[in-house]
């Protein structure tokens, strides 16, 4: 599949802002668009790993940290990744 190329056009002022950092744009929309898709259930953790090209869902928690964004975790949800670190034998 190709990859879709997605324009916007931002007052100059939000610009500038999101600018102020040397923050480098496209990298910058693309995360934060996978990890809301991601929170909101639209790409798995795997897929949004892939397409962000990150190594580790560590590295994907991170960035999920840094833009503050995150999913709520159904209850089985929860329960099976706690199950999941009882088979491991890892403290959670």
């Amino acid at each position: 599949m190709m990859p879709v190329e997605v324009t916007i056009q931002l007052p100059d002022d939000v610009a500038a802002r999101l600018r102020h950092d040397n923050r480098d744009l496209s990298r910058w929309s693309l995360e934060k668009l996978l990890c809301s898709l991601y929170r909101d259930g639209i790409l798995s953790q795997v897929e949004a790993m892939r397409d962000l090209g990150l190594p580790s869902r560590l590295a994907f928690e991170e960035l999920l940290t840094r833009h503050h964004l995150h999913r709520d975790w159904s209850a089985a949800e929860i329960d099976t990744e706690l199950a999941a670190l009882d088979r491991l034998h890892l403290p959670a």
